[in-house]
Formats: C-alpha cells, sequence, structure tokens
C-alpha cells in the first residue's frame, strides 16, 4: 500500500480518455485513493499521468505481490532518439525505488508501434474482464498517451501474442532484472 500522502492525478483505467491539462486534471487526495493498484504504484515512484498534455509516451507497469514493481517509460525525445525512465520499486518500503535515465535508438520506438499496432492496442478494452484474473501472478499494464489520448489496458499474465510482445519490448529495454518465468 502506497503511504505517500500527496495529491495523485492518474486516471482510472477504463479505456481511452481525453488528455488533459495538468492543471484541470482531478487529482484524488493521496496516492492510497488511486482506484487501480498500480496507479498507487506509480506515484510512490513519482511517475507523471500520462493522461495530462505531453509528447507521445508508452509506460508499462509490473505489479505482482510480494515482488518489487516496476515502470518502463518511452517517450519519443526528437526525431532520432527515444528517452527511457526505468524505475523498480520496492515492495517493502513504497519510498525506496531505483531509477534509470537513458536514451535508445529511434529503432526501438519503430518496434513498439509495431507491436502496439499489431495488438490494437488503442481498441483493446482497459480492464480484463472477470474470468481472465487469477490468484496469482501479474498484473501487466500498458499506459499510452498520442496525439490528445490517453488509454490504459491491463491483462493479467498475458499469454504470448501482439500485447504481451508489446510489453516484452519495454521490459526488453528496461535493463531491469525481471524473474525468469515472465522472459
Amino acid at each position: 500500500t502506497c503511504t505517500v500522502v500527496a495529491a495523485c492525478a492518474h486516471p482510472a483505467p477504463r479505456g481511452p480518455v481525453a488528455v488533459t491539462s495538468p492543471a484541470t486534471t482531478p487529482k484524488l487526495a493521496s496516492c492510497a485513493d488511486a482506484p487501480a493498484p498500480y496507479l498507487a504504484e506509480l506515484c510512490a515512484m513519482d511517475e507523471p499521468s500520462l493522461s495530462v498534455a505531453g509528447p507521445e509516451t508508452y509506460r508499462f507497469v509490473w505489479t505482482r505481490h510480494l515482488r518489487n514493481p516496476v515502470a518502463v517509460r518511452l517517450t519519443r525525445a526528437g526525431e532520432t532518439a527515444i528517452a527511457v525512465v526505468a524505475i523498480e520499486g520496492d515492495a517493502q518500503d513504497p519510498t525506496a525505488r531505483r531509477r534509470h535515465e537513458f536514451t535508445v535508438p529511434n529503432a526501438v520506438w519503430i518496434e513498439l508501434r509495431k507491436h502496439l499496432d499489431a495488438a490494437d492496442f488503442w481498441n483493446l478494452a482497459g480492464d480484463p474482464t472477470d474470468d481472465e484474473r487469477g490468484l496469482d501472478g501479474a498484473d501487466w499494464a500498458l499506459e499510452g498517451r498520442r496525439g490528445g489520448v490517453y488509454h490504459s489496458v491491463i491483462r493479467w499474465e498475458p499469454q504470448p501474442g501482439p500485447f504481451r510482445t508489446a510489453c516484452e519490448d519495454l521490459i526488453k529495454v528496461s535493463g531491469i532484472s525481471f524473474p525468469a518465468e515472465i522472459r
């Protein structure tokens, strides 16, 4: 549970929503009030909301009970460079985290966009259905902001396919060591 006491601007993960300005984005009283568990994790990692205006950006968030949460964000930083922010939280202390920022070549962006298109990311349902959930495993959340629209998709232990491949693109670029069962 996130114990950070600050306003939270992360929206509920319910499919595409219009991007807003930071001044008009409704804020929750605290991260602990976030409408989805991974949003509280993002607050604890000091990750910005993608539902506010900004450049095209994609973020993968991996959360699993008793494991360190991970967020990997790619943002177009010009025509040829892609900015990457990779953060590993601490499951025991939400205020502790390791953060790495670097750039990668445009080829990484092109490959990610190819997999997002194959997954039809912008048209996927936001939340998994009850029969797509399980008792043990990880939530895989993929968020995007493009052309004034924000969208998030959450899947529990996604099966091999284009959505999982797009998430794995972000895992690979992160430089963070993930458990063997998701590789």
